[in-house]
């Protein structure tokens, strides 16, 4: 039996999705299509720039009320 390569599957925060969407007014096939690297030109750098940007943002708003609430560290 021969080995199988399993397939990766990307997964994007739907809601920088949808902003991305509004502002760009593209398909969001397209803007993953620009995430995954399968779509070339200035817009597609500048839809994984944003997407990137926005993707900080919330990561340290989350971190940020994590700490806020000593969710940090906790085992719950």
């Amino acid at each position: 039996m021969a080995a199988r390569k399993t397939n990766i599957y990307n997964s994007y925060n739907l809601d920088i999705l949808e902003a991305l969407f509004m502002k760009y007014r593209v398909s969001k096939y397209y803007i993953r299509k620009c995430l995954s690297g399968n779509a070339h030109g200035p817009k597609s750098d500048d839809i994984k720039k944003d997407y990137e940007n926005m993707e900080k943002a919330v990561n340290n708003i989350i971190r940020e009320f994590c700490k806020e609430n000593n969710l940090i560290g906790s085992k719950h």
